[in-house]
């Protein structure tokens, strides 16, 4: 067992007198591991920003602790001479990686950014360069800075005009209390790519998936110009649709249209046995329609915001999200379900 040999207590007393930044990370990841139950070095590493393979490495350096001056032991020492930089086998070490997904090498991202390819080398070669370096190293690579288009199914487009022309004529089945409300729903991750670096020659697409670690959010932009978004800390499902759908009635009154897309949490039986009795109106786009639905302009003003950046952890990056919701100036509704 990593860090068997070195107690809590002892780590504690060593940081108390360390004052390098990157020395106290790695001993409150290790107390961390050490003091925190069902806790993994991977864990304890994420919540810190490194990768499980520099927990392995600094957890097993701090077992020195019980023999060598800690001094030794916390501090990066002095590398004899050896140049900041990449040898000419790490190098070629970096390139291959770039040629990879970032997810071969432990790095939690669909692509290739620069903040990310900045930490690799971190990480993995104890070499830390500025960002213009690193663009110009993935430049020599043979990347370049693209738009990644996400990978949607298709909706035929005779689909979409005729549920346009259907639902101008639905605003006169709905008397004047009726607010209408488009609906929608967004993973966030913590590297959030608008663009990113792929290899010359290459057209790049990235599946739309929940796999990276995430937050999640339903968002409602209303016929009136408002908004309201409520966060979700479980995966979407139909219990939070219907929460979802509560709390708009609570928000806009209880005489609603709910513009919504074909998601099954959002179709589900539970969800129609929900607004069965009751005022809600949900009306379901074409598959593959996101360009019919004004929240999904939210989502876009949202990535420019967040877009390239790097967040430490999802609170952080929750945080974000929510202030730039609550500053964007919302999407006129009938634009885009009437044009």
């Amino acid at each position: 067992m990593t860090l068997e040999n070195v107690s809590a207590d002892h780590l504690r007393q060593v940081l108390a007198h360390v004052e390098e930044s990157a020395a106290s990370e790695r001993l409150m990841a290790a107390l961390t591991y050490k003091e925190i139950d069902d806790v993994s070095q991977a864990d304890a590493a994420e919540l810190y920003g490194y990768s499980e393979g520099w927990a392995s490495k600094w957890f097993n350096r701090l077992e020195r602790l019980d023999t060598e001056p800690f001094e030794d032991v916390v501090y990066d020492k002095p590398r004899s001479g050896r140049p900041s930089e990449l040898t000419e086998q790490e190098h070629q070490q970096f390139i291959e990686a770039l040629h990879e997904s970032p997810e071969e090498v432990e790095i939690d991202a669909p692509a290739w950014s620069v903040p990310l390819a900045r930490q690799y080398l971190i990480e993995e070669f104890d070499v830390e360069y500025c960002e213009r370096h690193v663009r110009r190293l993935m430049t020599e690579a043979g990347l370049s800075w693209k738009t990644a288009r996400p990978e949607y199914y298709k909706s035929d487009e005779r689909a979409q005009e005729a549920w346009q022309e259907g639902f101008k004529k639905s605003p006169d089945c709905l008397d004047d209390e009726y607010t209408i409300l488009t609906v929608d729903q967004t993973r966030q991750v913590l590297s959030k790519l608008i663009y990113a670096w792929f290899p010359e020659g290459e057209r790049p697409s990235l599946p739309v998936t929940g796999k990276w670690k995430s937050i999640k959010l339903l968002g409602a932009v209303s016929d009136s110009g408002e908004t309201f978004f409520l966060p979700c800390e479980v995966n979407f499902n139909s219990d939070t649709t219907i929460r979802l759908l509560d709390a708009l009635q609570t928000k806009f009154g209880e005489k609603i249209c709910v513009v919504l897309d074909n998601a099954s949490y959002f179709t589900a039986n539970a969800v129609q046995e929900f607004v069965e009795d009751t005022p809600i109106e949900l009306c379901y786009l074409p598959r593959g329609s996101p360009e019919l639905n004004p929240t999904e302009e939210c989502w876009r003003k949202l990535n420019q915001v967040l877009g390239n950046r790097l967040f430490d952890d999802l609170d952080e990056l929750r945080d974000a999200a929510l202030s730039a919701l609550k500053n964007l100036e919302p999407p006129e509704v009938f634009t885009y379900l009437c044009p």
